[in-house]
C-alpha cells in the first residue's frame, strides 16, 4: 500500500521557467546524463501513468565519475566504485547539499566535482567553466528551481 501510495505522488513542479540556463544546461551536455525526462511505458499497469513524461533530469544509468569521486564500494549489482548511477536532479530546490553523497554545499561545486580525472562528465564541467559568469550563474539557476 505504501508503495502503491508514493508510486503515485506528483512529480514536483519547476519553480519558474529559466529558459537560457536549460538551453545552456543542455549545451554544456549534462543533459546526456540528466536527461530532461523519461517516459513510462505505455502499458504501465496503472492507466493514469502509463505513456506519461517523468521530469527525472536522469538517464538513471551508471556513469563512471572516476577516481575522484569513487566510494571503493564494488559489487552493487555490476556498479564498480567509480560508478554511480545518475542521480534525479528533480526536486532540486528542496535540497541543501549536492551530489550523489551530499559532499557538495552548492550545485556549482556539485557540478565541479564531476570534473575529475577519467570522469565521463569532465567535458561538460570544462563547457560549463567555459561559460561566462552570467552563463554559469544561468545555468545553475537553471537547476536549483528544479
Amino acid at each position: 500500500a505504501a508503495a502503491g501510495y508514493v508510486r503515485r505522488l506528483a512529480i514536483p513542479a519547476r519553480a519558474g521557467h529559466a529558459e537560457p540556463g536549460r538551453r545552456l544546461f543542455a549545451d554544456a551536455g549534462c543533459a546526456a546524463c540528466h536527461a530532461p525526462s523519461l517516459r513510462t511505458r505505455a502499458d504501465y499497469p496503472v492507466a493514469a501513468m502509463a505513456a506519461q513524461d517523468a521530469a527525472l533530469y536522469s538517464d538513471l544509468l551508471l556513469h563512471d565519475l572516476g577516481p575522484s569521486l569513487a566510494d571503493g564500494i564494488a559489487g552493487e549489482g555490476v556498479a564498480t566504485g567509480r560508478e554511480w548511477r545518475t542521480a534525479p536532479l528533480m526536486g532540486m530546490r528542496f535540497f541543501r547539499s549536492f551530489l550523489h553523497d551530499g559532499r557538495a554545499g552548492s550545485i556549482e561545486e556539485a557540478v565541479r566535482l564531476h570534473g575529475g580525472d577519467g570522469s565521463e562528465a569532465a567535458a561538460s564541467v570544462r563547457r560549463f567553466d567555459a561559460l561566462s559568469a552570467g552563463g554559469r550563474a544561468a545555468l545553475v539557476d537553471f537547476v536549483r528551481r528544479l
